[in-house]
């Protein structure tokens, strides 16, 4: 397995079986103007000079002329394609059938519209809560909104309770990220921040592939494999929109906070703390306080810990006792936190 695909940060969430219920939203008449709390990142070099590095340190660090691949600004080296919550976003959909196998019907793809839309909503709502008004076009029937599309993947997916893809897949996504990502998308909308959602009309484990800071230029677009069923349910029952909202915020820097997460800081006493403390956190699980599944909203809430990680907050309590939560800048991921160091950020309000 790739060392992006043991980044993946999974979700293991089962689901009740209640009907959606619907949700309506529209694009703005005008496009976002740019957001004026962009954190600035000095000198934001991801090449550092070997001679203060552990040895080995850069083994994996290709520099930037060995890679394939636009060279991006030290915020984008940074953040990855989906930025940080409170800058306006693009989150763009695209539905993929297999070839000669599983697809999506019309019926099937309204209804995870409406779950969007209601992960969306939430999204924003609770970021207000913390003082921002995020800004995230998505996919809500609009036509020509540029962000839905269609189409057939030419092979089967693997799905089930690993959702371990095929190398074709990731190679895939990757080519459709990189197409669909366009100055005339980013010129309609205001921003060049763009997060992916794939969806998959099989039962599967619903992850995220975001972008760390080791990865540089590489491996830029960050994206959501959201399958129709949940891979531990019984079967036929769908993905609820606090499935969508988990993953979505990942894209955003929102780290797992479950026993067992891939996040270096997240340890299993801090697990334990936040199940006592914020025990209806969505970074925490997707189930209701008496493990019942909402269709009809996200009955959960945004903790403070997710709050400080995503940018909305700059003072943390819990820092004093775990202060590896605030080794990276708000809003990314390392594969180890001592990249950290090498990425020095303004410490003042990221998104107020």
């Amino acid at each position: 397995m790739s060392k992006r695909l043991l980044a993946a940060l999974l979700a293991v969430c089962l689901l009740g079986t209640a009907a959606p219920q619907s949700v309506a939203s529209s694009l703005p008449a005008a496009a976002p103007q740019p957001c004026p709390a962009a954190p600035v990142l000095a000198n934001a070099d991801p090449w550092p000079d070997e001679q203060a590095l552990p040895p080995g340190w850069l083994d994996e660090w290709p520099a930037p002329e060995q890679l394939d691949v636009p060279d991006r600004t030290a915020a984008q080296r940074a953040y990855g394609s989906a930025g940080l919550v409170a800058w306006p976003s693009i989150l763009i959909s695209v539905y993929l059938d297999e070839w000669n196998g599983a697809k999506w019907s019309e019926a099937g793809i309204a209804a995870s519209r409406e779950r969007l839309g209601l992960a969306v909503g939430w999204i924003r709502e609770q970021c207000a809560a913390y003082g921002a008004a995020p800004r995230i076009w998505y996919d809500d029937g609009t036509p020509d909104s540029g962000l839905f599309y269609h189409q057939t993947y030419d092979g089967r997916f693997a799905g089930g309770e690993d959702s371990d893809e095929s190398d074709d897949y990731y190679t895939a996504v990757e080519e459709l990220c990189a197409e669909l990502d366009t100055d005339a998308l980013h010129e309609r909308y205001g921003t060049s921040s763009v997060g992916f959602l794939f969806f998959l009309p099989v039962s599967g484990v619903s992850f995220t592939i975001v972008h760390y800071l080791e990865d540089a230029n590489a491996y830029y677009h960050e994206y959501c494999t959201l399958y129709r069923y949940d891979a531990y349910s019984d079967a036929g029952t769908e993905e609820s929109p606090a499935v969508y909202a988990h993953e979505i915020l990942h894209l955003f820097g929102a780290a797992d906070l479950y026993e067992g997460s891939a996040d270096e800081y997240v340890t299993d006493s801090l697990s334990r703390y936040v199940e006592r403390h914020w025990p209806g956190a969505l970074m925490l699980d997707t189930y209701q306080a008496n493990g019942g599944i909402r269709y009809d909203a996200v009955g959960k809430t945004l903790c403070p810990l997710t709050a400080y990680r995503l940018g909305l907050l700059t003072q943390l309590d819990e820092l004093a006792d775990w202060p590896d939560i605030g080794a990276l800048p708000p809003g990314t991921f390392a594969a180890d936190l001592r990249s950290a160091r090498y990425y020095p950020y303004d410490s003042g309000a990221v998104a107020a």
